[in-house]
């Protein structure tokens, strides 16, 4: 068991914080989501490859960043073969490119006709790289303490499948062609998501013993756990949307209650998140790709959402805090807006401290502005 020296009762605190915030009651300060990604003279395929590789980064990511971010990290464990388990489990292989730092994805596509979707067997949790999957989550859960949380696989969700499996062309063209084809191949994935989940759940240790269900480094509350990836949803209208994507998402959020939606923007669909059952607490975006909705967002999401916007292009610090302020100043005070701080090696020790700082005292300015639950306009 690695010692991190952990204090429990601080870790607690900040925990509450976030239940605070989710649930907009006041607070002194939004939390700053600060994600430290070193390393450690490994590729990033090593460490997507390895469970040892990956526990080790992971371990020393945890011990970085309690050294160097002042507040508000709730140290976990990333935990990730790549995106694209659910595609491997029905018969594909993963797909490096040249760049061993460029993540992963799948090659080619395994259907060209719609109606072989009626020919798929429903894989078990023994096939593609779900066993390493369960090696890689117990072994973080085993050797690390309690307070790390462990973030879930990254499955993707039901459409982010299909683009896997269909040929590119056809995943667009059979929503009017061949609706019901489409519709079979969904229930089908999402059967297979929902046991995948399941057994995730229980290689963590838990869902108390995770940030999310799925992929989000940020820990969300118990009530809020649930996680739905939804990218393609980025690339279709509402009508498409609502038919092809909420029923089936609806089925991941049902069994553990309300979280986020993934989609890194945009997002010509967002007025009918909330149409979700239940209804979606919230969104896991890119800044880059959304930022220009914030407007809209916070009319949506008012009193109730939670938007969590990645800092995923190596930003610097000072696009950083402008980032965060225009958050601030578009959303607030109706809706809470959470940045998630990318931070690689290129960063010197002492910028990641200073930034946390700075983003503060937005946080603070942020926090004193809200419209809390019960506060008077």
């Amino acid at each position: 068991m690695i010692d991190f020296n952990l204090d429990h009762d601080e870790i607690a605190k900040r925990k509450q914080l976030r239940r605070d915030v989710w649930d907009y009651r006041p607070v002194d300060h939004i939390p700053v989501v600060m994600w430290l990604t070193p390393s450690c003279g490994y590729t990033l395929r090593e460490q997507r490859e390895s469970t040892e590789i990956q526990f080790k980064v992971n371990v020393e990511t945890i011990r970085k960043s309690l050294a160097l971010i002042p507040d508000d990290y709730i140290p976990f464990a990333f935990v990730t073969p790549g995106y694209m388990t659910i595609a491997t489990m029905f018969g594909m292989e993963p797909y490096w490119s040249d760049d061993p730092d460029q993540p992963p994805g799948t090659g080619g596509c395994i259907i060209d006709d719609l109606e072989q979707v009626y020919r798929l067997s429903r894989p078990g949790m023994e096939a593609g790289l779900m066993p390493e999957n369960i090696k890689r989550l117990r072994y973080h859960a085993d050797n690390l303490p309690s307070d790390v949380s462990i973030t879930g696989i990254d499955c993707g969700g039901p459409l982010n499948t299909c683009k896997d499996l269909l040929d590119t062309n056809l995943l667009y063209t059979g929503f009017y062609d061949n609706p019901q084809a489409m519709h079979y191949l969904l229930d089908l994935v999402t059967d297979v998501q929902l046991e995948v989940y399941r057994a995730v759940i229980a290689a963590a240790g838990g869902l108390d013993r995770m940030t999310c269900i799925d992929f989000s480094p940020t820990w969300a509350p118990e009530k809020y756990k649930s996680f739905v990836s939804d990218d393609v949803c980025a690339t279709i209208g509402p009508g498409i949307f609502r038919e092809f994507s909420i029923p089936y998402n609806n089925r991941l959020y049902q069994p553990w209650g309300c979280g986020l939606l993934h989609n890194c923007g945009p997002n010509p669909s967002k007025h009918l998140y909330l149409d979700h059952d239940p209804p979606m607490k919230g969104l896991n975006c890119s800044f880059r790709h959304s930022h220009r909705e914030f407007v809209e967002f916070r009319e949506i999401f008012a009193g109730w959402g939670v938007i969590e916007a990645m800092f995923d292009f190596g930003e610097k610090p000072e696009e950083m805090l402008a980032g965060y302020r225009y958050m601030m100043e578009t959303l607030a005070p109706d809706t809470i807006g959470i940045p998630v701080c990318i931070i690689d090696d290129t960063w010197p020790d002492g910028d990641i401290t200073s930034l946390y700082w700075e983003m503060r005292k937005i946080a603070e300015e942020y926090a004193a502005t809200m419209k809390w639950a019960g506060k008077e306009s």
